[in-house]
């Protein structure tokens, strides 16, 4: 008495095939809402890095702005021009020095650590990090007779 009938091989393969086609099912039912999930952070992804990518930009835009008004110290006359220079404090600076003398200069400033030779007819660019708020002196280190300039942060 034992044995419990066996089913047909055709029956047992279609429930083999069945049970697999469930096993798949719950697959995809569990997958495919991840997917979606996992594409709608991958867009917000792409957004938020169009955003920041348009964001920088414009940043670039503004600093090639802030670039074209350059403040400028012209050595002439064995004097520079202007004597007092004021700059917005907290944001890089670059600054434009031009030698219209006929004899080399050294642009120079202690405060800025900065010492830079120019040459007659020679325009140069010192950049200075951000400046806190104060009064920073330059001067021609090769004239002393030279009157030195600041150049004040606000």
């Amino acid at each position: 008495m034992g044995a419990s009938p066996s089913k047909p091989p055709l029956l047992e393969k279609a429930g083999k095939n069945l049970r697999t086609w469930r096993l798949q099912l719950r697959i995809i039912l569990i997958i495919i809402p991840t997917m979606t999930r996992i594409t709608t952070q991958v867009r917000k992804i792409a957004i938020v890095i169009v955003a920041a990518g348009f964001l920088g930009l414009t940043g670039l835009a503004s600093s090639v702005r802030a670039d074209d008004a350059q403040p400028q110290l012209k050595f002439t006359d064995g004097h520079f021009e202007p004597a007092s220079l004021n700059v917005a404090a907290g944001a890089p600076i670059q600054l434009v020095v031009l030698n219209q003398g006929t004899s080399p200069i050294e642009f120079e400033s202690f405060e800025l650590n900065r010492e830079r030779v120019v040459q007659p007819g020679q325009t140069i660019t010192v950049k200075l990090p951000k400046l806190d708020p104060g009064q920073y002196h330059f001067f021609d280190d090769f004239h002393h007779e030279v009157a030195p300039g600041t150049i004040t942060a606000q």
